[in-house]
């Protein structure tokens, strides 16, 4: 008698395909083509291959079309987008803030052609009055320009037309050189907050985070940030034309304190390094050509530093949205010009304790109950007590933190696939023994 092969079969291809699905969702990204790309990390890294290709930034989010006018602005829920800008071009958009929330917006625009490149972020009241204004520039011949914006739906002051709740418009304006540039767009809504939580805090000291140092390969872009896993040293290296980029992921409570080391070589290396917050908005800058020996930006007694997340230290009048997000901080690397590849250093000092956020308000379309809050800043569910470090994410998607379960489906899918592959293995597995016997797989 032929033995009842049909259920192995079935139960090998599928243990083949829940092994296959299990390894996917961690190896990769998706950028905005839809194409699968790696996630750099500094675990990671040592087991790469040398990187030959330059670095690129790719821009990713939801494809969207901005409005010629205000009138028809495009309404956009909080989460990533992208659209072009010509030079001189102005294209409107719109967002839906509840009364008491802050919206947080940020824009950002990529060239590579010499000259000037301007980005103006405008928020504009139902008369076309501009209410607030922000601009990022640059002349550097790789040019990655930030812009951001914060307001609150308050109702109140002397310009309620600003502050008043419901549809806001926004503008987005390029001043540039060359050809259409992509346009990177984040919309992140912070509901209001019943408790705000501990105190103001002073700027973070650097303390030496000792170890030996770690292979890290840098991404290209914001999104594709070369994740660092905390304090510690981290190693790379960069090209001429290139921007390089690593995120420190910060909770509530805890600072960060950064410097980077670009080695020398033949010929000068024009080099800036800059360091933004979760919405994108520059904390820090410092640029310098790097000659014949290493050049320490931000040094050790002065360097690129935060205060510890909390909700109060955004009372800072020196800063528009400062540094009380929780959320990834990002520190950027350029090299201008050309020459030969020089090395880099990252020295990472994260401070500060894990303690819980500011309470928030309940949101009425999520119908929970209000609970302090660890969670990152955006569309985001108040109810429960999650563990420090939890984070939501804001309705609309976020590349920089939802990572390869967002390109590929959520964590519903990932467990309900394999759990209805092993379901229909035993199925098939019933059937087989109704019918009879089968002929062995081969």
């Amino acid at each position: 008698m032929k033995q009842r092969a049909f259920p192995a079969c079935a139960a090998a291809l599928t243990l083949g395909v829940v092994s296959l699905l299990g390894v996917v969702p961690h190896a990769y990204a998706a950028d905005a083509n839809g194409r699968a790309r790696d996630r750099p990390s500094a675990e990671s890294a040592p087991e790469w291959p040398s990187r030959r290709q330059p670095r690129t930034y790719i821009p990713a989010g939801t494809p969207v079309s901005g409005a010629p006018d205000g009138a028809r602005a495009v309404s956009l829920a909080p989460g990533n987008y992208v659209d072009r800008m010509a030079d001189k071009e102005v294209k409107y958009y719109a967002v839906d803030v509840p009364l008491g929330y802050t919206v947080y917006l940020s824009g950002t625009t990529v060239s590579r052609v010499k000259g000037l490149e301007a980005l103006d972020l405008k928020l504009i009241d139902e008369r076309g009055a501009s209410c607030k204004t922000d601009t990022g520039l640059s002349q550097s011949l790789v040019k990655v320009v930030t812009a951001s914006l914060k307001w609150g739906a308050t109702a109140t002051g002397r310009n309620s037309s600003c502050t008043k709740p419901g549809r806001q418009v926004f503008s987005a304006t390029r001043r540039g050189t060359g050809p259409p540039v992509p346009l990177e767009l984040r919309i992140f809504l912070e509901p209001a907050v019943a408790d705000t939580g501990p105190a103001e805090s002073v700027i973070a000291r650097y303390t030496e985070p000792g170890g030996s140092p770690v292979p890290v390969l840098g991404g290209g872009s914001f999104t594709d940030a070369g994740t660092l896993p905390g304090s510690g040293h981290f190693t790379d290296d960069i090209a001429f034309g290139e921007w390089a980029f690593y995120r420190v992921r910060l909770d509530w409570g805890q600072s960060l304190a950064v410097q980077a080391r670009v080695g020398g070589g033949r010929g000068y290396a024009p080099t800036e390094v800059r360091l933004y917050n979760p919405v994108r908005e520059e904390l820090a800058h410092e640029s310098a050509s790097v000659f014949d020996t290493e050049h320490i930006f931000a040094g050790r007694s002065d360097p690129f530093a935060t205060r510890p997340v909390r909700y109060l230290n955004r009372s800072d009048r020196q800063q528009e949205v400062a540094d009380m997000l929780p959320g990834w901080y990002y520190l950027a690397v350029a090299v201008q010009g050309e020459g030969e590849r020089r090395s880099l250093a990252i020295d990472v000092s994260v401070g500060g304790t894990r303690e819980l956020g500011p309470a928030y308000t309940p949101d009425p379309s999520l119908s929970a109950t209000t609970a302090r809050s660890t969670t990152s800043p955006g569309r985001i569910a108040t109810s429960g007590n999650p563990a420090p470090g939890a984070a939501a994410q804001p309705t609309g998607g976020n590349q920089d933190s939802a990572g390869a379960g967002a390109a590929f489906g959520g964590p519903a899918v990932w467990l309900g696939l394999p759990l209805a592959l092993l379901l229909g293995a035993g199925l098939a597995t019933w059937v087989i023994r109704l019918r009879g016997p089968e002929t062995p797989c081969t």
